[in-house]
């Protein structure tokens, strides 16, 4: 838009100066110009640079979870959870640079305890896809995300136990969240809170009876510090 309105202005510049001073007469040369309007387009290539980190994350999960009916259960919280993660920020047709796109790949544990099932313990692997906005000043971010994730429950924790036909291995939902960051130097650290809505039953409906269909969903509660590298 700038490298357009740039070109405008000179133009009328030119073809004014031409009317009041004869035919022919132009205060800027072809080389002036030319010179002008690459400066304008750089500036504007370059108002919002991208920015590309990778980084290591851990994460306290304060596992809970929804059940219908009620099954008397209560998540119990895991520290056993780490991410390799890269995040993207970049411009919006660069005039907003509060865009960004961040990848997580993720190995953790989840697992409640019931009053009138068995209780469940397992290892996940999870990858997730969040939309990250932030709001820079100083040295210092404002975050808020949110995106799809995707899981698989890789195995059980409990003694001798082991999958069947009845057991959900996937797990897909939603997840949102908010925070901070602080950079110094080529390092950035980053503290978030992220809340996790699953859209998938940890049980197939009729895993106890085909007529009392039970059903087991995790909402997860998750504080991250994430320490990244900047690429670029």
């Amino acid at each position: 838009m700038k490298k357009t309105v740039t070109i405008i202005i000179l133009t009328f510049l030119s073809l004014f100066a031409s009317a009041q001073n004869g035919e022919g007469f132009n205060p800027f040369s072809e080389e002036d110009l030319s010179i002008l309007i690459q400066d304008s387009t750089v500036k504007e290539q370059i108002r919002f640079k991208p920015t590309g980190m990778i980084g290591i994350r851990g994460s306290y999960q304060l596992n809970g979870l929804s059940s219908t009916p009620d099954i008397g259960a209560t998540g119990f919280n895991t520290y056993k959870n780490i991410s390799l993660v890269y995040t993207y920020y970049s411009s919006l047709w660069n005039m907003m640079s509060n865009f960004g796109l961040q990848v997580a790949a993720k190995y953790g544990e989840w697992g409640f305890e019931s009053s009138y099932l068995e209780s469940e313990h397992f290892r996940y692997a999870e990858l997730s896809m969040l939309s990250q906005f932030h709001f820079d000043f100083s040295r210092f971010r404002f975050l808020v995300g949110i995106g799809p994730y995707a899981g698989y429950r890789l195995s059980s924790l409990k003694e001798n136990d082991t999958w069947d036909q009845y057991d959900n291995r996937f797990d897909f939902g939603l997840m949102g969240g908010a925070g901070f960051a602080v950079i110094f130097g080529p390092f950035e650290l980053q503290l978030e809170a992220d809340y996790q809505y699953s859209l998938s039953s940890i049980y197939n409906a009729n895993k106890y009876s085909d007529e009392y269909w039970v059903t087991v969903c995790p909402k997860n509660i998750l504080l991250n510090v994430t320490l990244f590298y900047h690429l670029f």
